[in-house]
């Protein structure tokens, strides 16, 4: 009897290593690998591998594969990371990799590197090649022009709809893909679009100029910050967006999978800076580079943790008289700090995506403002009610029921306020806005609970 089919592992997944089996290959292992699965492995997954490696044990890996098949390892990984790669190898191996990489990786990769370095393998490129990666290089790496792809489908107004097509086939090689087909004139002045769909469901004898649209949306200037782009591609959900120059000349496209990596980036990036950690950090990073990007920020942490403990030593004696409110600091302190973050949160998001325009500034804070004071009341007669029982005093309870209202209106307050004020002073939202949140909340949730237990207490 045969075996069963359905319990046979499928052919293509003997074939490939996954993720975890490459984890298994140490360092001294790396010469066992098989170079023709490994060239059948998703670069993704190969890439993620290599990153794990230092720059020697990615070199004798990458050097079993394929100059195609190295690229599309290293267009994958971190342009840092490949940057490295590249460096280290033998100069006609990698001048053959940037030549097979995509114009907008290869000027990624290229733009980590020395000055000196760069210009000695952009010497020695292809003319060509050179000419459109120096072209890139102009733009900064968070600029749409930085991340645009020079090669896009273009064809002129006059043609009939057969010659577009024929002269698609004639440039196919260089186009990654082809969503949409952007007509411009001689000088390459941007005047309409059509999709590849409207261009085969037309008549061959119609003109360009009777199918294309003129009205054009989402066009991105070349300097436009690339997080731009990015919302703008999600609002418009086209599949690439063109990038013009100041003069309307068509420069290239952002295409949507550039604009995923930019999404997850950014969202990266923003989170990082949240909780003060280096916003291009990794797991796999240096001890010392990692610390050289925390450290700054957890020395600002310990002044900002001073000044909560420094309202906690003021009342130092009124504590020694009543040693039961030294119980409900920390929870004080917790809940308006978590109520800030809940609205801290919403409004990084909110001034991210362009939600939250200058106008609506008072109205959210205290519309934020009211909703942490609505949670505290809430959330302060549950607290209130535990006091109760812990202590038997009602009139600790009292204290902590409003201290909590308070305390976590403000923390309301502050989460929306912290970005606001950073955002006005031209530094980025997310940038370690909740160490500002933290001290905040710590010294005001204290001061508020010990003042009023002070006043009523004691």
């Amino acid at each position: 009897m045969p075996e069963d089919l359905s319990s046979m592992q499928p052919l293509a997944e003997l074939e490939v290593y996954l993720l975890e089996e490459l984890l298994e290959y140490q360092e001294d292992r790396l010469a066992e690998l098989d170079s023709g699965k490994l060239a059948r492995t998703s670069p993704v997954v190969v890439g993620n591998f290599l990153e794990r490696l230092n720059v020697d044990d990615r070199r004798q890996v990458l050097r079993a594969l394929s100059e195609p098949v190295a690229s599309e390892i290293l267009a994958e990984m971190d342009a840092e990371d490949s940057a490295e790669v590249v460096e280290a190898m033998r100069e006609h191996r990698a001048l053959a990799i940037l030549e097979s990489l995509e114009r907008d990786d290869a000027a990624d990769v290229i733009g980590q590197l020395e000055d000196v370095t760069q210009e000695r393998l952009l010497s020695k490129l292809n003319p060509k090649t050179a000419a459109e990666v120096r072209s890139l290089l102009k733009y900064g790496p968070d600029t749409a022009g930085g991340v645009m792809n020079p090669h896009v489908g273009t064809v002129r107004a006059s043609m009939s709809v057969d010659e577009a097509i024929q002269h698609i086939r004639k440039i196919k090689e260089e186009l990654e893909h082809i969503f949409y087909l952007y007509v411009v004139d001689d000088e390459k002045h941007l005047q309409g679009v059509l999709s590849a769909r409207d261009l085969i469901m037309a008549l061959p004898t119609q003109k360009v100029s009777a199918i294309m649209r003129t009205e054009l949306k989402g066009v991105c200037k070349a300097d436009e910050d690339r997080e731009a782009v990015a919302l703008a591609m999600a609002d418009s959900n086209f599949l690439a967006l063109p990038v013009v120059d100041t003069e309307g000349k068509l420069l290239g496209i952002v295409e949507h999978d550039d604009v995923i990596d930019i999404i997850q980036s950014e969202a990266t990036e923003d989170f990082q800076r949240l909780v003060g950690a280096g916003p291009d950090e990794s797991i796999h990073d240096d001890v010392f580079f990692s610390e050289k990007r925390r450290v700054p920020w957890l020395a600002v942490n310990v002044f900002t943790a001073y000044l909560a403990g420094g309202v906690i030593f003021m009342f130092r004696h009124q504590i020694e008289e009543l040693s039961m409110l030294a119980v409900f600091i920390p929870i004080l302190a917790s809940l308006s700090g978590n109520t800030g973050a809940q609205t801290l949160a919403i409004a990084i998001r909110s001034l991210a995506l362009g939600e939250m325009k200058p106008a609506d500034n008072t109205t959210v804070c205290l519309r934020e403002g009211f909703k942490g004071l609505i949670s505290g009341i809430i959330i302060g007669a549950i607290g209130a009610i535990l006091a109760y029982f812990m202590t038997d005093r009602l009139d600790l309870a009292s204290v902590v029921f409003a201290a909590m209202a308070i305390s976590m209106s403000l923390g309301g307050l502050a989460g929306a306020l912290i970005p606001i004020i950073l955002k006005n002073f031209d530094f980025d939202p997310a940038q370690s806005s909740s160490i500002f949140l933290t001290a905040v909340t710590d010294v005001t949730s204290s001061l508020i609970f010990l003042s009023l237990g002070v006043w009523f207490l004691l």
